[in-house]
């Protein structure tokens, strides 16, 4: 039995988290239900190694536009997984 409440915790634990990330992603107009749904990001990862809610928001922010930049052929090719768009100006940063 403690085993099960120990498990429904952490779910609970998750699911406060993920709508904290899901707020942190509204507040720069990435809608979770909206780009999570076309590319999957691991939010369970970010939870599991302890990343605060805000930084996986960022990453995923990231990750997103990485894969809408490759879609649409317009990734950046001067160094792989920089997530801005090709002929981007300044430096590049990865993902």
């Amino acid at each position: 039995m403690g085993e099960m409440l120990g498990l429904t915790e952490n779910a609970g634990d998750y699911e406060s988290w993920l709508n904290e990330v899901k707020d942190a992603l509204a507040s720069i107009n990435m809608p979770f239900e909206g780009w999570q749904g076309i590319w999957a990001y691991d939010f369970r990862q970010e939870f599991d190694g302890g990343t605060k809610a805000n930084e996986a928001a960022l990453k995923a922010n990231k990750f997103w536009w990485h894969e809408q930049n490759k879609a649409i052929g317009q990734d950046c090719q001067k160094t792989p997984n920089c997530w801005l768009p090709r002929d981007h100006r300044g430096e590049c940063q990865r993902m």
